[in-house]
């Protein structure tokens, strides 16, 4: 009877420890999938961030083409603001650099907007095409 007993506990704990061992190497596996998933996720945002930021630069050239300077002067603003969110975020250290040149054209842009100068409009294809450059999958 003893022996039977021993021989019982003793499959009940290998039974036990095959169980944890199994649910350990589920749970490494899950773990991992969550890891890809997340980095899949914040590159998706990422992209999402950036082609808002190019259909905002597309409308500021758009009117600054149509010499609509106080409505491109709006969007111009929230072009940069958009900039810097993501600016402020951004992983990828490439992103930020082209992020921070973006910012860096803030005050001309904004001023020659304000002034009715036609130069902005160089300056704004310029930063639209690095960031249409940039967006690209």
């Amino acid at each position: 009877m003893a022996r039977k007993i021993a021989l019982w506990f003793v499959l009940f704990i290998v039974g036990f420890l095959a169980g944890t061992v199994l649910q350990y190497a589920r749970l490494q596996q899950a773990q991992q999938d969550l890891s890809a998933s997340t980095k899949q996720l914040g590159s998706c945002q990422t992209s999402e961030q950036l082609s808002q930021l190019r259909d905002t630069a597309t409308v500021m050239f758009l009117e600054a083409v149509q010499k609509n300077y106080g409505k491109a002067g709006e969007y111009s603003k929230e072009f940069f603001d958009q900039a810097q969110r993501i600016e402020g975020s951004a992983g990828d250290s490439a992103l930020r650099n082209l992020l921070r040149d973006t910012l860096a054209s803030r005050d001309q842009i904004t001023a020659d907007l304000a002034k009715g100068d036609a130069a902005a409009l160089s300056e704004i294809q310029s930063l639209l095409s690095k960031i249409e450059q940039t967006a690209k999958p």
